[in-house]
This record gives structure tokens, sequence and C-alpha cells, in this order.
């Protein structure tokens, strides 16, 4: 019985670790093997003390309405948009899932990086004049999608905040 109860534990053990190092995984094969698209954002860093700082991203989405699957354009600018939305998984082309059920919303809406530089990336965020564009860099995989940098006027924004000191 004794032998039992420890094989069983160590499945458990086994099991509790495959599953978040399977989804950190996929998330590293999206970032290295995925399609990388840009959407404008609208940023704003707040603070949470669960989720720590992040900045708060409002993207310029396009196109949303019901459906599981948006579909990715990208304009004459380089940038993407939702162009459509749809029930039905598209054969071509690039396309995001929802995570949410009924009603397609891009998943992107945080931007996680290093406290340390959090609130200067929310002075700078919130000093933005009218001509200064900001995005986000995205990478696709087979309707999955992973965040891989904040942009201002084509600066990733470590890179601006590194620079400023």
């Amino acid at each position: 019985m004794k032998k039992l109860l420890m094989k069983a534990l160590f499945a458990l053990i086994v099991i509790q670790l495959f599953v978040p190092i399977s989804m950190i995984i996929g998330k590293y094969n999206i970032l290295g093997t995925g399609e990388e698209f840009k959407f404008r954002v609208y940023p704003v860093d707040p603070y949470d003390p669960f989720r720590g700082r992040y900045v708060s991203l409002n993207v310029m989405r396009g196109i949303s309405g019901n459906g599981k699957y948006g579909v990715i354009a990208v304009d004459e600018d380089g940038f993407a948009s939702i162009v459509s939305v749809t029930d039905e998984r598209p054969d071509f082309g690039h396309y995001v899932t929802s995570m949410e059920r009924g009603r397609f919303t891009l998943p992107i809406d945080r931007y996680y990086m290093d406290e340390k530089f959090a609130l200067r990336a929310e002075r700078l965020t919130q000093q933005r004049e009218g001509g200064t564009e900001a995005y986000v860099t995205v990478r696709v995989k087979n309707g999955n999608l992973v965040v891989s940098g904040l942009f201002i006027d084509g600066v990733a924004i470590e890179d601006i905040i590194r620079n400023e000191k």
C-alpha cells in the first residue's frame, strides 16, 4: 500500500510540473517560430498588488463581433488589425483565437516588464505627444498569440528607458 501511495504521489508531482512547463514551452515556441505582427496601442501603466507592474494596452483592434476567430490583415503602413470575425477556423491566412466565448476579443491587454522600468514607462507613455507612435509586436502561430515587445516610435520601451540614464 505504501509503494502504491508513493507512486501515486510521484505521478501527481510529475503531472503538476508538466502542465506549467508545457505552457511555457508552448509560449516560447510561438515566440521563436510564430509570424510577427504590429498592433497600434495606447499604453497605460497600472499597478496591481497581485500582478505587479505591467503596461495595460488599449489596442486599436479594427473590427469586432461575435465569433471565436479573428482574421488578421496588415495595412500599407505595416500595422495589423482584425478585419473579420468568424466561428469557423480560417483555412488560410493568419488568425487569432479569442479566449472569450461568444464575442471576439483580441487577447492583447497587457505587457509585463521589469518593475524597475515600470514607473518610467508609465511616465513615458503618458508624456507621448500626438505624433508619437506606440505599438506592440506579437507572434502568432496556429491562432495563438504572444506579445513580444512594446515600442514607442520604433524603439523598444526598455531601450528608451535604459538610454535615458
